[in-house]
C-alpha cells in the first residue's frame, strides 16, 4: 500500500497516492465511493438479484440499514448496469469491501461516467505517482546505499529549504548529499536571502536511501520537487 497525498489544482483529481508500481501492475487510476448496499455489486448480474440480495438474507441489515439499501437501489441498479458494460468493455478492474467500491483503470475520462450516474454519488479520483528507475549508477567500490534520488531544477519558496531541513532531520534512512546538507545549512531564515542559489532548487543534489518506503515518505511531502531515480550497484567485475 502507498501514502496518499490530498492534491490542488490538478484537473480530476483529488489524492496522489506514492507507489512502487501501478494498481495491480497496470492501472494509473482509482476511482472510490461508499453507499450501503454496495458491496452486493461484486456478486451479482442481474436487478433481480440484487432486489434479492438488498431484500433478502438475514444478518446483512439491521431495519434501518436494510430501509437505507432499499432507498439506494435506484443508484445501486445504475451502478449494476455500469458494471455489466464495464465487463465487456475490459477498460477497468473493480474490488470491494465492506460498503466501498473502488474502480481501477487507465482511463480517468472513463472513470468519470461513475459520477455521472447520479448527482448524489460522492467520487474521489487518485493517482498513482510511481518510484521509477531511469537507469544504474555504477562504483569502483560497493556503495554505502542502495538507492539514489536527485532534486528537480525549480524556482522554489523560502518554506521549501528549512520543511527539507527539519524533515531530513527528523526522517531516519535518508541520507543527504554533502552539497545539499551545505545549501540547507547555509540558508539564512531570519533575513532575505536574494541569492539565486536560494531561489531555485539544484538538479544536483541528491538524496540517498536504503528502504524503498523511506523514499516514499520523502514523496508524499515533496514528491513534485523529486527528479530521477537511480539504484546504486558496485561495478561488475570485468571477466
Amino acid at each position: 500500500m502507498g501514502l496518499l497525498k490530498s492534491v490542488e489544482n490538478v484537473p480530476g483529481i483529488d489524492f496522489y497516492e506514492y507507489r512502487d508500481q501501478d494498481y495491480y501492475g497496470k492501472y494509473t487510476y482509482r476511482a472510490r465511493f461508499s453507499l450501503l448496499g454496495i458491496r452486493h455489486l461484486l456478486f451479482v448480474n442481474t436487478i433481480e438479484e440484487l432486489n434479492k440480495c438488498v431484500d433478502g438474507k438475514p444478518g446483512y441489515y439491521d431495519k434501518a440499514e436494510r430501509a437505507e439499501a432499499k432507498a439506494n437501489l435506484p443508484i445501486l441498479v445504475k451502478l449494476l448496469e455500469w458494471k455489466i458494460k464495464a465487463k465487456k468493455d475490459k477498460k477497468s478492474t473493480i474490488r470491494g469491501e465492506h460498503n466501498t467500491i473502488a474502480v481501477f483503470s487507465n482511463d480517468l475520462a472513463y472513470l468519470k461516467t461513475l459520477e455521472a450516474l447520479d448527482a448524489s454519488l460522492e467520487v474521489d479520483y487518485t493517482e498513482v505517482q510511481k518510484s521509477e528507475y531511469v537507469g544504474v549508477k555504477h562504483f569502483v567500490k560497493e556503495p554505502k546505499h542502495k538507492y539514489r534520488v536527485y532534486l528537480k531544477s525549480r524556482k522554489i519558496e523560502q518554506s521549501f529549504i528549512t520543511d527539507l531541513k527539519d524533515l531530513l532531520k527528523r526522517t531516519k534512512g535518508l541520507y543527504p548529499s554533502t552539497s545539499l546538507t551545505y545549501w540547507i545549512s547555509n540558508h539564512n531564515v531570519n533575513q532575505v536571502t536574494w541569492s539565486w542559489r536560494y531561489r531555485w532548487s539544484n538538479p544536483t543534489h541528491f538524496i540517498d536511501y536504503d528502504d524503498e518506503s523511506t523514499l516514499s515518505y520523502l514523496a508524499l511531502m515533496h514528491g513534485e520537487m523529486l527528479g530521477k531515480r537511480y539504484k546504486l550497484e558496485k561495478r561488475p567485475e570485468e571477466s
